[in-house]
């Protein structure tokens, strides 16, 4: 099919608009746009792309808005003729009645904005008509510690408006007035800071104006250089596009070509950068002597801990010597870190956060279908007709795939949440099942029992694809209904709707999160997840599967790259002869430790046995992040030797012997690998701060230190530490640093480079058959102990300003916008403690107390309590226990017995 563009004919494609069709066969300044912008709806409200469209040459013409008229087989369009620049023009005019006459030209020193540019392109005209001021008398609005406006730059395209709603999905901005007093409104017409604005940024990206800026002029400023790179926050794994001006980073903008995130980003990816060079960075190597750190060189630092390594390693042997890896490092440092605990130092003593979170969610995938990571794609959720969210508040934890979701539950997809707390997602789902924290396992027995009964099960792909499905059918049909009911709290018609909700759907698609994973029943709740997919053929295809939203940006990579004491790199098994001889080869040495190795609970209770001496650590903040933060602390003060590589002197960092200033990923090469399996480039943007070095610098140097020289040379270089995966990890075989492009790659990755979008495709599950398990529910041991003489049962979360302990959200502005940690009572549990909003109260457990003030609320049930773990000044794992998933010692951070007082 073809269509003519001045008498011309070209191929047209499908769905194409007519701004489309000739900015492809064209260019992107073909046709001059105001109110358009690529992500969001074409709207056609300015119409300064319009164009002249005729049914056949010669025939007469029609003038339509190009950005939202498909372009239909033989088809004339004239988009430069004399008519249509007037008519530009006249539009032009029209707006620059009511518009700064200053602005209309970027000064030397600032970019143009997309309107200058309009205006450049299409003339400035003669203003024939009386000059408004409706726009030019709003007050600047400078309240907010990111977002400014100055409205008397509006030209009330609507971009604002729509990218609020259709990419956010939060609807905090809005047109108010008629005429030339339209204008822009904030929430209740109040300011950015005091609305309910999520500060994402997407209504200042795309802005053509300066009508909304952020405080680092991105938009309009000149940088030296742009560079692009994967946020070092959620697993979400956004691409920035950072500018730096003069060896400094001065703003961040989210690519529109980005896959992952196509073109937006969260209030941490787009602005909460300041920390990487704020005052309180460690810049220099520190060793304690007599009790205080005293600045050393790199050589002093790296003899004392070879000296003190191979010391306790000749004396006790090299199981007195444990490692925590980190999910903020990169793939090639984390492998890299496991290789000089493993080669190095010769035990499987590591571990990391990604088994502290996210275990679980590998152990029990791998136990159903043989991989322990997510099926599909975040794209898929355009294939949905169900979303199945279970434990997981992405809108604050994992914000741009939660904007993904909103919108689809916005617009009427099948939505069935499962969470204790009532959720902006919950509140908006078709389905709510409302349950008591801790009882997973038994809300899954209920569905699977309904979806039975129901006659709704694939028994076809039950038969032909999977394993032991009978024995779990019989389990859970000889299940008392009315006792589940009771122990979850929610009534059973409502879990009945939900399952056949879900059933129903020809594509469900499972989300879920910490709040299935911090569990006792962790693992057996992933495995019920998987049989709930199973047993209706949600496996296998385009938007099903299932989908752990992973909480830090590189939880699925550090697993992936062997950090955890019974796996090595690529989940291989590090108890088989065969596999330790293949690591041996790999990694050029005689041999591999043959004793599976501690994790993080054990190696804690080790060294306060005395049988742990020595701890290394890179990049994770333990006594902060780790429950029960005094037996942490009684651990760590039983130690002849604690090494710390961090950015900023944490709680763990203070308890270190010697401290290694680490580089953040905005000063350093590599790659993250979000929560879809995809493994993306981070580039270094500016060189590292102060005398710091990269995580991966450091671990090479430590390793010659101790005697082991990595192959690829003393230099640490990302993209031969991939080549090194890349020969290692049997499913990253094709993978290198120029494969990667600017959206990466999704493993399994095959040796010609093509990746994997899908997992498990017509019943293709890595362990042969997909694997049903059943399981009773138990309670948490926290509340059979400790439920009686502490009533109410705490849960954590996070909030969307913060990450995790807030080690570098705490150290921008994000601090301004959240600065307390709160804990949220039920109205009637308040009212019979004598509590009110902000009274500080007192919560203890078994463990200890903290002190925190409180915010009623009806999102938490009675007899329930949440908070969040950002600040240190709370320090709310002191009261979290040891309880933890049996199966992978994941902690129970979100069951934990505990009462409270008022202060």
């Amino acid at each position: 099919m073809k269509a003519y563009i001045n008498d011309t004919a070209h191929s047209i494609i499908k769905g194409e608009t007519i701004l489309d069709f000739v900015r492809r066969v064209e260019n992107r300044e073909a046709i001059p746009t105001m109110c358009q912008d690529d992500r969001l709806d074409n709207f056609g409200s300015c119409r300064v792309c319009s164009v002249e469209v005729a049914k056949e040459k010669n025939g007469s013409t029609k003038t339509l808005a190009s950005c939202h008229t498909p372009v239909t087989e033989g088809l004339y369009i004239y988009h430069n003729t004399d008519k249509i620049k007037r008519l530009r023009k006249n539009i032009v005019e029209l707006v620059l009645t009511d518009y700064p006459t200053d602005k209309l030209v970027a000064p030397e020193n600032k970019a143009p904005t997309e309107f200058q540019k309009t205006i450049a392109q299409i003339g400035i005209p003669t203003i024939r008509y009386p000059k408004g001021d409706n726009h030019l008398t709003i007050e600047p609005d400078r309240a907010h510690p990111y977002i400014k406006s100055d409205l008397s730059q509006c030209i009330n395209c609507y971009r604002c408006v729509r990218a609020c709603e259709e990419i956010q999905g939060e609807m905090i901005l809005n047109m108010s007035g008629r005429g030339f007093a339209t204008r822009i409104i904030k929430g209740f017409d109040t300011t950015f800071d005091e609305s309910a604005c999520v500060s994402c940024g997407a209504c200042v990206q795309t802005c053509p104006t300066e009508a909304l800026t952020d405080k680092f002029e991105t938009k309009t400023l000149i940088p030296d250089k742009t560079v692009q790179t994967t946020c070092t926050y959620c697993g979400v794994g956004c691409q920035l596009e950072v500018a730096v001006i003069d060896r400094k980073i001065r703003g961040i903008q989210a690519p529109k070509t980005a896959e992952v995130n196509e073109g937006h980003t969260c209030l941490k990816g787009r602005f909460a950068f300041q920390f990487y060079n704020h005052p309180d960075r460690l810049r220099e190597p520190m060793i304690k002597k007599n009790g205080t750190f005293e600045v050393v060189t790199w050589e002093e630092a790296y003899d004392f801990v070879a000296k003190k390594l191979l010391y306790i390693k000749n004396k006790y042997g090299a199981n007195a010597i444990g490692g925590f890896s980190s999910s903020r490092a990169t793939n090639e440092e984390n492998y890299l870190m496991q290789k000089m605990i493993r080669v190095a130092i010769g035990t499987n003593n590591i571990d990391g956060c990604a088994r502290v979170c996210h275990a679980p969610t590998a152990f029990g995938m791998q136990q159903s279908f043989g991989t322990g990571a997510a099926t599909n794609s975040i794209e898929d959720l355009k294939e949905a007709d169900a979303i199945f969210l279970f434990g997981a508040n992405p809108l604050k934890g994992h914000p741009v795939t939660g904007a993904k979701l909103k919108q689809a539950f916005m617009k009427g997809v099948t939505s069935i949440v499962v969470d204790p707390v009532k959720t902006t997602l919950a509140k908006l789902a078709t389905h709510f099942l409302q349950i008591r924290p801790g009882t997973n396992v038994a809300i899954l027995n209920m569905m699977a029992y309904y979806i039975i009964t129901e006659n709704l099960v694939k028994q076809d792909f039950i038969d032909t694809y999977t394993e032991m499905y009978d024995d779990f059918k019989n389990h859970v049909l000889a299940l008392d209904m009315d006792a589940l009911s009771e122990l979850t709290g929610v009534a059973k018609t409502l879990v009945k709707n939900a399952a056949i909700a879900y059933a129903n759907a020809n594509r469900a698609m499972e989300f879920h999160g910490l709040g299935v994973t911090e569990h006792f029943q962790g693992s057996k709740t992933v495995m019920l997840l998987s049989n709930i997919a199973m047993m209706t053929g949600n496996v296998g295809r385009k938007g099903v599967g299932l989908n752990p939203l992973r909480g830090q940006n590189n939880v699925q990579g550090a697993a992936d790259m062997g950090v955890q004491p019974h796996q090595g790199a690529g989940y291989l098994d590090v108890n088989d002869p065969e596999i330790q001889h293949y690591y041996a080869k790999k990694y050029r040495i005689n041999k591999m430790p043959e004793k599976e190795g501690l994790k993080i609970p054990d190696m804690l209770n080790a060294a306060i046995e005395g049988k742990l001496k020595a701890l290394y650590i890179m990049g994770e903040d333990t006594i902060m992040t780790d429950p029960n933060t005094n037996h942490s602390i009684k651990a760590f003060e039983n130690l002849e030797l604690i090494v710390v590589q961090e950015l900023f002197m944490t709680a763990t960092s203070k308890m270190a012997d010697v401290i290694l200033p680490a580089s953040s990923y905005f000063e350093k090469n590599g790659t993250f690998t979000n929560g879809e399996r995809r493994v993306q480039r981070v580039n270094k943007v500016i060189e590292p701060i102060g005398n710091t070095k990269p995580d991966g610098q450091i671990i090479i140097d430590m390793m010659h230190k101790l005697g082991y020289t990595q192959p690829t040379g003393l230099t640490y270089d990302a993209a031969k530490i991939i080549e090194e995966i890349a020969d290692v990890i049997p499913f990253m075989k094709g993978l290198t640093w120029e494969r990667l492009g600017t959206n990466g790659l999704q493993w399994p990755i095959n040796a010609d480079g093509t990746d994997t979008k899908t997992l498990h495709v017509n019943g293709a599950f890595k362990k042969g058959k997909g694997t049903f398990h059943h399981f009773d529910f138990e309670e948490s041991p926290e509340i059979v102990e400790h439920g009686t003489n502490y009533p109410f049962i705490l849960t954590t979360g996070r909030e969307l300003e913060h990450y995790n302990s807030g080690t570098m959200t705490r150290r921008t502005d994000n601090q301004y916008l959240l600065a307390k940690d709160y804990l949220e009572v039920h109205p009637k549990d308040a009212k019979r403690k004598g509590v009110t909003n902000d009274d500080m109260v007192k919560i203890f457990s078994d463990r200890g107390s903290v002190t925190i003030p409180v915010k009623i609320s009806k999102n938490v049930k009675k007899g329930v309590l949440r908070t969040t773990f950002h600040q240190p000044e709370v320090f709310i794992n002191i009261i979290t226990g040891s309880v933890g998933d049996k199966e992978t010692l994941t902690p129970e951070y979100k069951v934990v017995a505990v009462d409270f007082e008022k202060i």
